[in-house]
């Protein structure tokens, strides 16, 4: 269902399904693959000559999510039973499932040599043995996976989130035609999520509750001392801005768009020139021109109010970076109120308005406290539970059976039916 693919991470997030194994470096980040923005060759159509157009069609391509048929086939190399814990087999077309839910790209996968996707199956492998001794503790402390246990852990959790992060959930559910409850009850079928749900249960019970009272204000002001550094705030500025837009002229434009651009960019400087001598006549009516004339959502949602940067642009709460040359021109100005003459930038013409100033220091205690109390026990939790999973393995019957290449050796006899290999 579409719903599910636009919400996994929430179901992963929100849901609170915290698998120890997760913890473990051993994503498929693919980036020992070949550089595909320009290596993988677009299709010959009419006007594939244009660069644009291209690079439209490689888009396209490397956004084509694998089928699993094509993920099956790249994964021929895998037994059909990988491993097994204490009896219990994870089997080949789990990791099939697991990179399929990962949209894995037809042209990456294609072109990802098999060497690397060798190593990186042994390290889901790795992942799904750690969820499997979980969820055999989970089912010693008394938590079967059901779908009631997924209910109750989601509507715990969805209670500990802020109100403003319930309602963009709701939205987007809203949009795919479901409701919260829906696609609670939805996801509840689902074994894995099912599985999840009891070591999460099983992981409150037994770590998270009681690391939660050993992490008090102490050990929180401790770290906070012993860490200001990682709560050093740069000299930065708040600033509202009047955008009136246009696209820059490129290389690879035609002659007719490189006309129009240039046009288009003459009536944005006109138009924002009109502003700027209105502003200067009356230096108030900053609100109003950035609500009725700004082309930024910011002008209309918050009198063209940004969240506040560096001199290097940097917004503070890491979610991104300013253009150069408007961070430049922001930070000439000299106090609160003043505005900048029309500042060109990527996006169009600028007016900017200096809000406020404030100088390098450190955030409060008071802001961060609950950040921090979070980290510790996250933290605390985590090497508790991968120290339990290392234990656990000691003295548990966990076989991985070897799929790397054989070396050559030209007097063995081939035997491709033969049996996979416990290595462990």
């Amino acid at each position: 269902m579409n719903c599910k693919s636009a919400l996994v991470l929430f179901a992963a997030s929100a849901v609170s399904f915290s698998v120890a194994a997760q913890s473990s470096p051993s994503t498929l980040s693919l980036r020992g693959a070949p550089d595909l923005g320009l290596g993988a060759a677009a299709p010959k159509t009419a006007g594939a000559g244009d660069a644009a157009a291209e690079a439209a069609i490689r888009r396209a391509l490397l956004s084509q999510p694998a089928s699993e048929e094509e993920v099956v086939k790249a994964l021929s190399f895998m037994p059909d039973v990988v491993a097994e814990v204490n009896g219990t087999k994870i089997t080949k077309k789990e990791i099939v499932d697991l990179l399929l839910s990962k949209k894995i790209s037809q042209q990456v996968l294609a072109l990802t040599p098999e060497s690397y996707l060798r190593t990186a199956m042994q390290q889901y492998i790795e992942q799904k043995i750690d969820t499997a001794i979980l969820k055999q503790k989970a089912k010693e402390a008394g938590f079967e996976p059901s779908e009631e246990l997924v209910k109750t852990h989601f509507d715990e959790s969805i209670k500990k989130l802020p109100a403003e992060q319930v309602d963009a959930v709701k939205a987007q559910l809203k949009e795919q035609g479901l409701s919260l409850e829906a696609y609670r009850d939805e996801i509840a079928k689902e074994a894995d999520i099912q599985g999840n749900a009891a070591i999460a249960a099983y992981e409150e019970k037994n770590f998270i509750t009681k690391t939660e009272k050993a992490v008090n204000d102490e050990a929180v002001e401790k770290f906070y001392r012993e860490n200001q550094q990682k709560f050093a705030v740069p000299e930065n500025i708040t600033v509202a801005h009047i955008l009136i837009q246009c696209e820059p002229v490129s290389a690879l434009d035609s002659k007719e768009e490189k006309e129009i651009k240039t046009r288009a960019d003459k009536l944005a400087k006109e138009q924002i020139d009109e502003i700027y001598a209105a502003l200067v006549k009356d230096p108030a009516s900053f609100d109003k021109l950035a609500q009725e004339k700004s082309n930024c959502p910011s002008g209309k949602r918050d009198n063209g109010k940004l969240p506040p940067f560096d001199k290097e642009g940097m917004l503070l709460d890491q979610s991104g970076m300013l253009d150069p040359d408007f961070a430049a021109a922001a930070f000439k100005l000299a106090k609160p109120g003043e505005f900048t003459k029309p500042v060109h930038s990527q996006f169009g013409y600028h007016i900017i308005k200096l809000l406020k100033q404030d100088p390098k220091g450190y955030m409060p205690l008071d802001k961060v406290k609950g950040e921090i109390h979070d980290f510790l026990v996250d933290k605390t939790v985590s090497e508790e539970i991968q120290a339990m999973i290392k234990a656990e393995r000691a003295k548990s019957n966990v076989k991985v059976y070897d799929f790397t290449p054989a070396k050559a050796d030209p007097k063995a006899t081939k035997n491709p039916g033969a049996a996979p290999t416990p290595v462990l």
